[in-house]
């Protein structure tokens, strides 16, 4: 009796202590069960599942304001998107930009020869011609700085409507290089000339009678 009951009692066969089916633990792991091994264990378990935590529920609402300086901010990761322009203060180097002209302006982005501004991309002539029908102002345009360059050209509707913004038409309107089929003389060219100051046209037959001021415009040299 007693040795069956040593038996159902301990299934190691080495000691009396009854052993219950929800605290029995084998004798070599229980000898290496220490308060240190638990501990650790129970850190890893801690470090990884706190981790994982904040990868996937840390949003903006849990950062503390100004809390994050901008040396561990990724280079280029903060774009337009993410900043207010308004809130930028201004350059202390372009303090002066405001003072600039429109052509000062201009002539920083655009180098042109010195008898020209420039507007539109393209340089124009601060001074006008003298009435001329087309034929003869576009060979005088061509004339223009030649040898040395290509020479210039009239200006488009859009040139020249662009340019009379910071300079004055001449008397009568000027010419541009638009032209189209003439209905009054078959064969023949109407040009469109500029009116206006702001940019009305009319169309001028190509004849010494239809002649117009002009004025030319040329690349720029940069």
């Amino acid at each position: 009796m007693n040795a069956r009951g040593a038996t159902s009692g301990d299934p190691t066969g080495q000691g009396s202590e009854p052993a219950s089916e929800g605290n029995y633990v084998p004798r070599p792991l229980r000898s290496r069960l220490t308060y240190a091994n638990v501990m650790s264990t129970l850190a890893v378990f801690i470090a990884l599942g706190g981790s994982s935590y904040a990868a996937v529920t840390l949003n903006g609402k849990d950062i503390k304001h100004r809390s994050i300086p901008g040396t561990k901010l990724k280079r280029n990761s903060v774009t337009g998107v993410e900043v207010r322009e308004s809130r930028l203060g201004r350059v202390p180097r372009a303090a002066m930009a405001d003072r600039l002209s429109a052509d000062a302006s201009a002539d920083l982005l655009i180098k042109c020869p010195l008898d020209t501004f420039a507007i539109a991309g393209t340089c124009v002539e601060r001074t006008g011609h003298p009435p001329a029908s087309y034929t003869s102002a576009v060979f005088e345009c061509l004339q223009v700085g030649t040898p040395q360059g290509p020479g210039r050209r009239l200006p488009t509707h859009g040139e020249l409507k662009a340019a009379l913004t910071s300079t004055t038409l001449a008397p009568g309107g000027e010419l541009t290089s638009d032209v189209y089929p003439s209905s009054q003389f078959p064969g023949e060219l109407d040009v469109l000339y500029v009116t206006s100051q702001t940019g009305a046209v009319a169309l001028t037959a190509n004849r010494y009678e239809g002649a117009k001021a002009f004025r030319c415009v040329t690349d720029p040299i940069n």
